[in-house]
């Protein structure tokens, strides 16, 4: 994609960004109306020409005096560019990020850059607004547009305001977001605004965050774009990402107030280290969901029911986790449970004080399927599969009743069928079924006894059959029942 300009005479100085509607000229809205105070009186028409050699104009800005823009920017002044085309970044000085860093904090008056285009040409380009405090208003880039560039926001503070970049495009560019203080506004407390931005080919990093902020990204629509949340040592307040679209989204080493993502389409989505303190919902399209090392004493909210891989590796439950349809988010996590099994006896715990007991069964059922896996001695796994089998590792009390009836029925089959087995009184099919019913159950009423010594032997193992099972079956009921 190419950007180009060509200079025009606009004599009614009118001026707009993506399109016509986002105008200075318009009344009662929500674009500013006020034009760049660093301006040099000439228009441009900005074009856009896509791979497909389709031109189309996306803006008419004014350019500014970049001599005046460099003495506004030495002297702290009030900087706005409000509709303005920037392809020029020399007047931020020729110190690289890390030098700045060194350098005291600067005073200004405050700095806008809102409905603004910022192009750069060639190799990425740094813009970086570094080692400052701006006195009043937010440090605005609302529908601005940022190609090609590497943007540095470190060891700011806005003291009133919030650092915002709703509605902004942003095309082959690195945000880099760190050491932020906000002093919010009347209407939303401090944060870091990405409403409604689209992005291609970007990366966002925040690190080292100085305050306990909210970072929004409310309808976001992102492609080929990694979102990376590091705000050590500091707490996050809120993170949204209510309806966004994004690639990969990770999040690490944050204690976070409250976590709301829903309807959201993201690829991959990692929580690691983390502390969870009051509130999450996750929800939406969201393909591979990760929860590891985190600490959780919130109430989660959970419904990924696309997801392929959900893990919970490592994570510690203090909280609550309640899955809005737990059945299908099985499949996802017993695939990566077969790694740290773990996992399921944590929700199983979790179930069970929620009272959601069917769901307790479920990561029971699991966790000893795992457990089997992992068993080397063949005897021992044998038994872990018949297990598995007849109740489901003590799950189905109700297939357990139905093994029952079929030992009974097999017993009383090879009674009939057997010519060295015999009982006293039994000569039908339906008889011996009626003795093998008595000697399970060691019923015992006497009108029926087996007549040789074989038939003695194989009644006296149905009934240590019948003994046992009979008894493993009431403990399942019960504790089914009782619960």
């Amino acid at each position: 994609m190419q950007i180009f300009i060509e200079k025009i005479e606009n004599p009614n100085q009118e001026f707009w960004i993506w399109k016509k509607e986002i105008t200075n000229r318009q009344t009662g809205g929500i674009y500013p109306s006020a034009i760049s105070n660093v301006g040099s009186g000439i228009s441009a028409a900005i074009y856009q020409k896509d791979e497909a050699g389709h031109v189309t104009q996306i803006a008419q800005l004014q350019l500014p005096d970049y001599e005046k823009l460099v003495e506004y920017y030495s002297a702290g002044k009030e900087i706005n560019l409000n509709y303005t085309y920037i392809d020029d970044f020399a007047w931020l000085g020729d110190e690289l990020p890390y030098e700045v860093e060194s350098l005291p904090y600067t005073e200004r008056e405050g700095f806008s850059a809102r409905c603004a285009l910022l192009n750069n040409h060639g190799e990425p380009a740094y813009f970086h607004i570094m080692q400052s405090k701006l006195k009043k208003g937010n440090l605005d880039f609302s529908y601005s547009g940022f190609f090609n560039l590497i943007l540095d926001l470190c060891n700011l503070s806005v003291e009133q305001g919030n650092l915002v970049f709703d509605f902004a495009r942003f095309d082959h560019s690195n945000i880099s977001v760190g050491m932020i203080a906000c002093g919010g506004n009347p209407y939303f407390s401090p944060e870091i605004s990405f409403r409604y931005i689209k992005a291609d080919t970007v990366k966002i990093d925040t690190m080292l965050m100085s305050q306990s902020l909210s970072l929004n990204f409310l309808c976001a629509k992102t492609s080929n774009t990694t979102i990376s949340l590091d705000p050590l040592p500091t707490t996050f307040k809120e993170i949204c990402f209510v309806k966004a679209a994004a690639n990969t989204v990770t999040i690490t080493n944050a204690e976070i107030d409250t976590v709301d993502i829903r309807e959201a389409h993201i690829d991959f989505l990692t929580f690691q280290r983390c502390k969870f303190l009051e509130y999450a919902e996750i929800g939406g399209h969201i393909q591979e969901l990760h929860i590891n090392d985190c600490i959780n004493a919130a109430v989660w909210k959970l419904s990924v029911p696309q997801a392929q891989t959900l893990t919970l590796s490592g994570t510690i439950n203090t909280g609550r986790i309640c899955f809005t349809d737990f059945v299908s988010a099985i499949p996802p996590l017993t695939a990566a449970s077969s790694g740290d099994p773990a996992q399921l006896l944590m929700l199983k715990e979790n179930f069970r004080q929620t009272g959601e007991y069917e769901n307790e069964d479920i990561c029971h059922l699991y966790f000893q399927r795992s457990k089997t896996k992992c068993e080397r001695n063949r005897l021992k796994k044998a038994g872990r599969y018949m297990l598995d089998g007849i109740s489901g590792y003590g799950t189905k009390p109700f297939r357990m009743l139905l093994v029952i009836l079929a030992v009974i029925v097999l017993f009383g089959t090879l009674y009939y069928c057997a010519p060295f087995l015999s009982f006293h009184g039994a000569s039908t099919w339906l008889e011996h079924i009626y003795a093998s019913g008595i000697t399970f159950f060691a019923v015992g009423y006497g009108d029926l006894f087996p007549l040789n010594t074989i038939t003695k032997m194989v009644s006296l193992t149905e009934a240590f059959l019948g003994v046992t099972s009979t008894s493993y079956f009431l403990v399942l009921l019960s504790r089914k029942v009782i619960r």
